[in-house]
């Protein structure tokens, strides 16, 4: 199997982010028109610093990573780059690992700094540190066979021969072009067409050499 790298997992993780932030967006919105017409409620700090609606926004985000990890092994964002989250032995991928690997295992990542998910850029198998916590893998999940221009053309059948254009009846046509008569004849043959006298002139086309009749050979016999 072919480890996927640092930068793909990157863009696909950052496509899987805009989507939740664009499907937040309307999370706040109703948020907002509770809390502004029922009170504090989601702005009373429930854990720490936390409030109620951030701790809703929260595991929305986890959710989403979580149940589509574990029930596709993979995000639309991973999808669109054809990545998979498999388990070390590529066997499926418990619900504990996942939720480790997509809460805990992605909050020390970001609390080095990035430096968990840039260990994906030098690990042999590009494992970030939530991969190695949980023994997930992250994989392309189909390799594209490339096939070479000239092995392409090779796979198709070869095309018939192509048949010479038919010669045309009466010899060479008169400049090239269609047939009913000889060219133009060379100086020596024009001479020797003198010399013996005998046969229709060679610059005269065959359509009009006279009609010679059965006499004019005896007479000449």
């Amino acid at each position: 199997m072919e480890y996927a790298g640092f930068w793909a997992r990157l863009a696909a993780y950052m496509i899987d982010l805009g989507i939740v932030w664009i499907g937040l967006l309307f999370v706040k919105l109703v948020i907002n028109i509770v809390s502004f017409a029922g009170g504090d409620l989601f702005r009373s700090r429930l854990l720490f610093h936390y409030t109620l609606r951030d701790i809703i926004l929260y595991l929305l985000q986890v959710a989403y990573f979580i149940l589509l990890t574990y029930y596709t092994e993979t995000t639309p964002g991973k999808r669109l780059l054809n990545l998979r989250v498999v388990s070390e032995d590529r066997g499926k991928l418990s619900f504990v690992n996942v939720v480790y690997r997509e809460t805990v295992g992605r909050f020390l990542c970001g609390l080095s700094i990035g430096i968990g998910y840039i260990m994906a850029g030098v690990d042999r198998e590009k494992r970030g540190l939530h991969d190695m916590l949980c023994d997930t893998r992250v994989i392309y999940a189909k390799k594209i066979k490339v096939i070479p221009k000239y092995q392409a053309l090779a796979s198709y059948p070869p095309l018939p021969p192509v048949p010479p254009p038919p010669a045309p009846p009466y010899g060479r046509p008169p400049g090239g072009n269609g047939p009913g008569g000889f060219a133009p004849a060379s100086p020596n043959e024009r001479a020797s067409a003198d010399m013996f006298g005998k046969g229709p002139s060679l610059n005269t086309p065959l359509s009009q050499e006279p009609n010679r009749g059965e006499a004019d050979y005896d007479g000449e016999r």
